[in-house]
């Protein structure tokens, strides 16, 4: 689209409506996301668990009614249909994120058109405008990462607690369900929802085996695996569960220091990374904003166009590479 249009009446109305649509669907999406906490507090309230917070929360939970199903029908169908579903949900809930997949897909499109609408105001050319409309898209995924390797090292950093308190509690002659309740209990966020969890499935019926499993594949943490999988071993075999537990607890703290090590001596690295991958397109930003007529061959003339593209392209092998060697796996 050319300039012209931009600037004209139909336009602007164009660019208006997009942003009523983008900020009408966004306050649905914010009345609509507890769904998932909803259900959750329901499965406590049957166990009898945390039944004064329930009382105390019962006026919020009649707006949960209020869910936006058919804004987030479409998005949801695409992500079954394209297979995303099961991936992204299983990576939400990694990151500790009460959303379906077909919301956040919703919010990815959101976001695009409002990078869409946000480079058409700075610089009325459709290469540009595509430009800033992938990056926008972009920042979701880029948050939900953070967020799921934020909720994972939090995770690492409370296992080896977790297991002292476990075998403390089987020391003192608790059974196995109600060390893992007295965890659930004990220990912090985000370790102690998960623990909640394997307690509300094992007591209404799903095996502790299969409970602790599906609490390692859903987190994703490789050392929850191995003392899942060596508390799975050593109730089946017998013999002493705590001894087991201290002897896990102390190789993970061991490599829960080492990891620590790692992070700090690649702090360098990973903030070079941040500021290379970030100081190329803020800057093409900010000359598009101040100086238009001097961004814009970049994206008219077809030399222009091809410098673009190769440059993105040499930013990814450059980014690839990069943290490549940052990432060291302990």
């Amino acid at each position: 689209m050319s300039a012209g249009f931009w600037s004209s009446g139909p336009g602007l109305a164009v660019v208006l409506g997009l942003v009523f649509a983008a900020a009408f669907v966004v306050t649905w999406m914010l009345v609509g996301t507890g769904e998932r906490r909803r259900r959750e507090r329901s499965i406590l309230r049957v166990l009898g668990r945390r039944r004064r917070e329930a009382r105390e929360e019962g006026p919020k939970e009649s707006r949960s009614h209020w869910v936006p199903e058919a804004l987030v029908g479409v998005g949801q169908r695409f992500a079954v249909a394209t297979g995303f579903s099961a991936s992204l949900d299983e990576r939400l809930e990694q990151a500790g994120i009460k959303m379906l997949a077909g919301e956040f897909l919703t919010i990815v499109a959101l976001a695009a058109v409002a990078g869409a609408v946000f480079g058409a105001l700075i610089l009325p050319n459709i290469v540009f405008v595509l430009i800033v409309a992938g990056v926008a898209a972009i920042v979701p995924f880029a948050w939900l990462g953070w967020a799921r390797r934020k909720r994972q090292n939090a995770l690492n950093d409370q296992l080896a607690d977790t297991l002292s308190i476990l075998a403390s509690s089987l020391r003192a002659g608790y059974s196995f369900l109600q060390a893992l309740d007295t965890v659930a209990k004990e220990i912090g966020e985000p370790s102690a929802h998960e623990f909640q969890r394997v307690v509300a499935e094992i007591r209404l019926g799903r095996p502790v085996d299969e409970a602790l499993s599906a609490m390692a594949l859903r987190v994703g943490s490789d050392d929850l695996k191995w003392a899942v999988i060596a508390i799975n071993v050593q109730r089946q075999v017998g013999g002493n569960l705590a001894e087991v537990l201290d002897i896990v607890g102390n190789t993970v703290r061991e490599r829960g220091y080492l990891r620590r090590l790692v992070r700090v001596l690649s702090a360098e690295g990973r903030l070079s990374i941040a500021i290379l991958c970030s100081l190329p397109p803020l800057l093409l930003l900010y000359q598009a904003i101040i100086n238009p007529e001097y961004v814009r061959l970049l994206f008219t003339h077809p030399l222009g166009i091809l410098m673009v593209i190769g440059a993105v392209i040499m930013m990814g092998i450059g980014v690839f590479w990069m943290t490549r060697i940052v990432r060291i796996d302990v």
